[in-house]
């Protein structure tokens, strides 16, 4: 099967289903309305927030609020522009359900959605009301072009990015947010400077005045504004390290995690707006918007679903290419911009939050991508796959990752190169970097193989987010895969607490990630052994490097 129809293959495979509630939601409370000419009063469960009440409902020992704004819904004249203060609401605002995702087509772990009314987040609070707690905001997956806030495990009804352990267990308070997405979110017209806006990166900006609303909002639910992780899978990984590069979200944050996803190698690149403005030339055109006076008010004018019927565009973990690679990418905005200059110049220069940085990644991070693909079999056909993906680095990479290095099979040897360059890698080129500049740099590699397929991803991509929120994927009871996912969310909350993951009690003790002369790169590798490595795929990790700054 040609790699370029992989993804609608997963698609059908592991889509995961429509959002339902939690079965474990109890009923909402009642609370008065506001009486006339005076505040209504705040009762348990209600929380001031600008803007107006906001009312959760207990789910075990803590308290979830559901959909409360924090931003304007960007629609019509709004399209594309940066963020904007939502409306104020009177009375008690309740909601039993999550927002609907933001607008993208069917992808792994998410329907399809048309809703561009999307920007709103979700709270989970210790029950009872902590003061001056610790506080996590989770930033989802999904290549800045799918996923939200009430995606499911795939093949299953659980919520992936549930944050009531943490705040059950570790008594965190926990945030997760939708963020525009894809031609959405990611729309970089030469037009949008002239309009006084930012030149594309718009899910980004959404992501940092959440970030705001955090540190104006999140006292009134008894997170402390001072103490704030964000912590993010894939392309959320990514986008975690982007705002530790960004000096528009500096001291927003105070600690940051990484789950499989850099921001300065692999596919963790940003491009800078000349690259993508023949691909949105091209999307303008499939919209029937080619001449460029108006052409803005034009594509504003289109309704959501035509926008999205023409929103695909290659995906190059798939093997994809072509000149749409980076139409809906992270592009360098500019001087007041997120993103200012490329994020590895940024690390570089030492210009980045000053934050402790936890990064890793998954031991069979490639399994994902191939799934549905039936090649390559024989060796001529792998060296021909390497030249279709990557070039004239095939010859390196040929030699580095010979079959005979994964029991003679060239389908193993393809899986591990796919997910090494873009993720594994990537990753760690982030990590050396910001350990280079001085920020203290704990790194893992995750090594429990996934239950969803019944373990025959291995240790996938996104295999690792269930057991991070100390809730596992388990069709079958599994001792060993609770354990490890009790230990990873403590490790994880001690990290949000303190900016280390080690203390009492821990499986291990975590080393410091400190690139010395030798690079010998020590990690915890999180399963039940609890390891700790070194030299972790150093020879793999060093070609990438250079392939990286070679531009491949």
């Amino acid at each position: 099967m040609n790699a370029r129809i992989a993804l609608p293959v997963l698609l059908t495979l592991m889509a995961a289903a429509a959002c339902s509630d939690d079965a474990n939601l109890t009923g909402p409370e009642t609370a008065a309305p506001p009486g006339a000419g005076a505040p209504a009063p705040i009762l348990p469960g209600v929380v001031q927030v600008q803007g107006g009440q906001v009312q959760g409902d207990v789910v075990g020992n803590a308290r979830r609020y559901l959909t409360t704004p924090y931003a304007k819904p960007p629609i019509g004249e709004l399209r594309w522009q940066p963020p904007q203060k939502p409306d104020a609401w009177t009375g008690l605002r309740h909601e039993a359900e999550f927002a609907l995702a933001c607008a993208q087509n069917m992808s792994a772990g998410s329907p399809a959605s048309r809703n561009e009314d999307c920007l709103y987040l979700n709270v989970w609070q210790p029950n009872p009301p902590p003061t001056a707690a610790a506080v996590m905001v989770w930033i989802h997956g999904g290549g800045n072009f799918a996923g939200g806030t009430n995606d499911k495990v795939p093949t299953s009804e659980q919520l992936w990015f549930d944050g009531r352990v943490f705040a059950e267990r570790h008594g965190i308070v926990v945030v997760t947010l939708n963020y525009r997405l894809g031609p959405l979110g990611f729309f970089a017209h030469p037009d949008l400077a002239a309009e006084g806006g930012n030149a594309g990166n718009q899910g980004l900006l959404d992501q940092n005045f959440a970030l705001q609303w955090v540190r104006d909002n999140i006292a009134a639910f008894g997170g402390d504004p001072g103490n704030v992780t964000i912590f993010g899978e894939s392309a959320g990984s990514s986008d975690v390290c982007y705002h530790v590069a960004s000096p528009k979200s500096r001291g927003l944050f105070h600690r940051a995690i990484s789950q499989s996803g850099g921001c300065t190698g692999g596919l963790g690149r940003e491009v800078t707006p000349d690259r993508t403005e023949a691909a949105i030339q091209d999307f303008a055109r499939l919209l029937g918007c080619e001449a460029r006076a108006g052409q803005l008010a034009c594509l504003r004018q289109k309704p959501i679903d035509e926008v999205m019927q023409n929103a695909m565009q290659p995906n190059p973990m798939a093997g994809d290419s072509g000149p749409g690679q980076f139409r809906f990418s992270i592009v360098v905005d500019g001087p007041n911009g997120m993103v200012p200059k490329t994020a590895s110049l940024a690390f570089d220069a030492g210009e980045l939050a000053r934050v402790p940085y936890l990064l890793g990644s998954n031991s069979d991070e490639g399994t994902l991508f191939l799934l549905g693909t039936t090649g390559p079999m024989t060796e001529a056909e792998y060296r021909t796959e390497l030249t279709n993906r990557y070039g004239a680095a095939a010859d390196q990479l040929a030699t580095m990752y010979a079959p005979s290095k994964y029991g003679g099979s060239a389908r193993k040897a393809l899986e591990r190169v796919v997910g090494d360059a873009g993720l594994v890698c990537g990753t760690h080129d982030s990590a050396r970097r910001a350990a280079k500049a001085g920020l203290t740099v704990f790194m893992y590699n995750f090594n429990l193989p996934w239950a969803v397929g019944g373990g025959s991803l291995g240790v996938a991509h996104a295999a690792e987010i269930s057991h991070a929120f100390g809730v596992p994927y388990l069709p079958v009871p599994d001792a060993n895969s609770q354990l490890v996912a009790d230990e990873m969310n403590a490790y994880w909350a001690r990290f949000a607490k303190t900016g280390d993951p080690n203390g009492a009690p821990s499986a291990a003790t975590w080393p410091r990630f400190l690139p010395d002369a030798a690079d010998s790169d020590q990690r915890l590798q999180i399963d039940p052994q609890w390891q700790v490595l070194a030299n972790f795929r150093k020879d793999e990790c060093a070609l990438w490097r250079t392939l990286y700054a070679a531009g491949g």
